[in-house]
């Protein structure tokens, strides 16, 4: 068969082809203008997917607000307070000897909902970090027990965080845990494009309020946490949080209500993953793993090809999934790759739109 152009004049070939240039830099115009890029940010539970869309409001606004510093700082204590409680607690179960005993029954004395700070508690804390019996507890933590990842990061800063009229920074603010039990959403702009950003539960019980209300998300945004290989759910003791996670994303891809929404996988945590590899074998969650012990990059390709699998988008013509390895406590980073997100999602709709 012929080209349908073929008995066009040369003059007209190239009309036609400015047309189309036209009209794909119009509808970009027009995707810039609307305020409708709804990004569904999900994730297991403590995959660090809230502590990413506070990143975006740094990056928005360029800090946190006075209120919302303000707000931070009874969780930041508790934060330090309940995790060191952890630990004494497991030093003992674990038989360990703690030496600093005054520092140990100061903690004792403390519940673990509280929320105060001074500064002999942040003597007790530092002391107590410093011990050879709680250190040699902490390191057994993902066998053991359940411990924030960000606890290290408040015992090393405790001299600071227990002084008098002490202010979070950005930083203290990122690393503290606050469960998401509820929708939270922001707009942000990024390259000239409006979105907005919904947080939800990651937590097993949450998620069921959440999975058939955003059918018509422009993406999804997966997070899943490298280091979770080792650990175990908080929910449920005998389930491992990367086979959790792989078994919610398979979920997520397969969903009805997500079967027009571009699909984004965040690898979050690569900064504690690489610590932790040279550690524990990945053999310890994966069986079939072949790659040397404890290389980095083997490691991490093989998780990879585990999502893409548990995704069931490969070979897929008109639904790809992208892939970011990311560290969600580094703004550089983060505001690297969601400028780099934003690009995909123009890509994919002006793709859409010169399908039509």
């Amino acid at each position: 068969m012929g080209n349908c152009n073929s008995g066009m004049s040369e003059e007209e070939k190239n009309l036609m082809k400015r047309d189309k240039k036209i009209q794909v830099v119009l509808q970009k115009e027009r995707f810039q203008m609307q305020d409708n890029f709804r990004i569904l940010l999900l994730g297991a539970g403590e995959s660090g997917k809230s502590t990413l869309f506070k990143q975006m409001r740094i990056l928005q606004d360029g800090q946190f607000s006075d209120d919302e510093i303000e707000k931070n700082k009874p969780s930041i204590f508790n934060n330090c307070i309940s995790q060191m409680k952890i630990l004494v607690e497991e030093s003992r179960k674990l038989k360990k000897n703690i030496s600093n005993q005054e520092a140990a029954n100061g903690i004792d004395k403390l519940e673990y909902t509280d929320s105060v700070m001074n500064e002999e508690i942040a003597k007790w804390i530092k002391n107590l970090w410093e011990d050879e019996g709680i250190k040699e507890t902490f390191e057994q933590r993902h066998l053991q027990f359940q411990l924030n990842d960000s606890a290290p990061y408040f015992f090393d800063n405790i001299d600071r965080i227990g002084k008098n009229g002490y202010t979070p920074n950005s930083e203290d603010i990122l690393q503290c845990r606050i469960r998401t039990d509820q929708i939270i959403e922001s707009r942000f702009r990024i390259n000239n494009l409006t979105f907005t950003m919904i947080d939800v539960g990651g937590q097993r019980t949450a998620r069921r309020k959440w999975i058939h209300y955003f059918y018509n998300v422009t993406s999804v945004i997966f997070c899943a946490s490298l280091a979770a290989y080792e650990q175990k759910l908080r929910e449920d003791e005998t389930v491992n949080r990367m086979h959790e996670a792989l078994s919610l994303f398979h979920e997520i891809c397969s969903s009805v209500w997500f079967s027009g929404s571009s699909m984004i996988l965040f690898l979050n945590k690569k900064d504690l993953f690489k610590k932790q590899i040279k550690k524990t074998d990945l053999r310890s969650c994966f069986s079939d793993y072949d790659g040397q012990p404890n290389n980095y990059n083997e490691a991490y390709r093989f998780i990879k090809n585990k999502f893409v699998q548990a995704s069931g988008l490969q070979g897929n013509r008109t639904r790809k999934l992208y892939v970011f390895r990311t560290c969600a406590v580094n703004t550089k980073n983060i505001d690297n790759v969601f400028r780099s997100v934003s690009d995909t999602i123009m890509r994919n709709l002006v793709k859409d739109i010169q399908l039509v």
